[in-house]
């Protein structure tokens, strides 16, 4: 078996590889689990976005990142795949939950709904001076 392995080490690192790759976009959900909770363990609180953004999203991102420490990246533009959706989906539910039990409510919707408020108030002051 040894001589088997040390004369087909390409053949090997290649099916490695393949099986590798077979295996990523089935693992995406528990990936995103297990990379939220290991994120939460260093201290690092962080959300993760994809698609085309709401209107608010950097002042959403700014409470966010004042209040509660908590990052907003964006990990994709429109262009997404499924394992991508379940990772992203996976890793904010872990975070979500973290983060409610932390401060004892909804923070997320709490800073979205202030965000979407001062910026529409910064859009209706604007609109009243021209």
């Amino acid at each position: 078996m040894n001589k088997f392995i040390r004369n087909h080490k390409k053949l090997m690192v290649v099916i490695a590889m393949f099986l590798v790759f077979m295996a990523w976009s089935p693992t995406a959900e528990v990936r995103g689990r297990v990379v939220a909770k290991l994120d939460l363990a260093c201290g690092h609180y962080e959300v993760q976005s994809y698609g085309h953004p709401a209107f608010w999203k950097r002042e959403y991102a700014k409470l966010l990142r004042e209040r509660y420490g908590i990052e907003c990246r964006t990990v994709a533009g429109c262009c997404v795949w499924d394992s991508l959706v379940s990772y992203v989906r996976a890793y904010n539910g872990v975070v979500k939950a973290a983060m409610k039990r932390k401060f004892g409510r909804d923070v997320f919707k709490e800073c979205a709904e202030d965000a979407e408020k001062a910026c529409l108030e910064r859009t209706r002051k604007a609109a009243q001076t021209e």
